[in-house]
């Protein structure tokens, strides 16, 4: 496999087909990656979609590929989906660009009650064009084929509403009666004649945590309160351990 991966939302079908890259994308793959005219690029759709292709014009305004081979690539049997607290500064970028890595599908950014961070209107595009741009980074990072999908802002009580269709929903916490995610799936597997969860959600707070009111409506929607372990993790750090052990249990 090649070792530059570029990114191109509408891959032509037919080998000896012309790829033209977007700027950012002619300046990523040809400025900052270095590569030359002949060079192998793998480029990818997002969508499962990828293709062998190989540089034709090196123009870092206007890079242009020819394909040679092109790639449908199967979704995994299961969903895993991330409900992040706002966090302030880049924080939530750098989740975002993680929870592609690991394989995370759907990430939903969440208003909670201790939430830092807020988000005017005038702010949201801004926001959503830098949260696409990292789960583009985590994919060409990763050589994950999906780009995670990235839902607007949700007011926390209209979270609960859009978990709903998840089979497993689990809420970090540090309460004392929170239980391990193996412990919740040896549970899980006798109520559904010993399947899987095809699906499941992590709903990870802010840096001050959920309040007591938010912990009662988590669990009153059906959120299993789950222990990451015996330490206090940052908000990132638990987003990224809670989608790893999921994708090692669901896998």
């Amino acid at each position: 496999m090649s070792d530059f991966r570029c990114y191109c939302d509408n891959l032509p079908l037919a080998e000896g087909d012309q790829i033209e890259l977007s700027p950012e994308e002619s300046n990523h793959l040809i400025a900052a990656n270095r590569a030359r005219v002949g060079d192998l690029v793998r480029a990818f759709d997002g969508q499962g979609i990828e293709a062998d292709c190989r540089v034709e014009i090196a123009n870092k305004r206007r890079a242009i590929l020819s394909l040679s081979a092109r790639y449908q690539i199967k979704r995994p049997p299961y969903e895993i989906a991330l409900a992040q607290a706002l966090l302030k500064g880049k924080l939530l970028d750098n989740i975002i660009r993680k929870a592609t890595e690991i394989g995370a599908q759907r990430i939903f950014p969440v208003a909670t009650e201790r939430t830092e961070s807020k988000i005017g209107s005038e702010k949201a595009d801004s926001k959503n064009a830098k949260w696409t741009n990292a789960t583009l980074e985590g994919a060409k990072q990763s050589g994950n084929p999906f780009l995670a999908e990235i839902e607007s802002v949700l007011p926390f009580k209209d979270l609960l509403k859009a978990a709903e269709p998840y089979d497993l929903k689990l809420i970090a916490s540090l309460e004392t009666d929170a239980m391990s995610l193996k412990k919740h799936l040896e549970t899980f597997q006798p109520k559904r004649d010993g399947e899987r969860p095809r699906s499941a959600i992590w709903l990870i707070g802010p840096e001050g945590d959920f309040s007591p009111q938010e912990y009662e409506a988590a669990r009153n929607a059906g959120f299993l309160p789950t222990t990451l372990g015996p330490h206090v993790m940052r908000s990132e750090t638990a987003a990224a351990h809670a989608l790893s052990i999921t994708l090692y249990e669901l896998s």
